[in-house]
């Protein structure tokens, strides 16, 4: 991707979380929709881990249970969020929150969103960002 198409998906991510904060109301920011997005393999991603997804505003993790995605956009103000270690820190305001998103320490009002997660044949990982779901959902691999 050249830098004037990476500035350009930018620009149009944080209009669309611009947009989206006046219509979120209490819950907090939603994050933008990135349709499906490629994020590694199976074999790549080992039990415990959690990191981000290129140059998306996602993360991907494994646990004992499965796979499960999850945005990196804070739920407070919108700010991309950074993975460290096994938690997520906001740059912006010090929101804090656990390998699964809960809110750890404020201001987030609320967990970061996951996202439905799939695997084809050969263990590639795609992750599906139109489709929210439960923080507890896991891809059984």
């Amino acid at each position: 991707m050249t830098g004037l198409t990476t500035c350009r998906r930018r620009l149009l991510q944080m209009a669309a979380l611009s947009l989206g904060a006046a219509h979120c109301g209490p819950s907090g920011v939603q994050p933008a929709s990135l349709g499906d997005v490629p994020a590694g393999t199976v074999a790549s991603l080992s039990i415990g881990s959690l990191r981000s997804v290129g140059g998306e505003p996602l993360a991907i993790g494994r646990d004992s249970g499965g796979v499960y995605a999850m945005t990196l956009t804070c739920t407070h103000a919108g700010c991309e969020v950074n993975v460290i270690g096994q938690g997520i820190v906001c740059p912006c305001h010090g929101s804090r929150f656990d390998a699964n998103g809960n809110v750890v320490s404020g201001p987030a009002p609320s967990p970061l969103d996951h996202f439905a997660v799939s695997a084809d044949g050969s263990g590639n990982l795609t992750i599906h960002t139109g489709t929210v779901v439960d923080s507890g959902f896991r891809l059984k691999v």
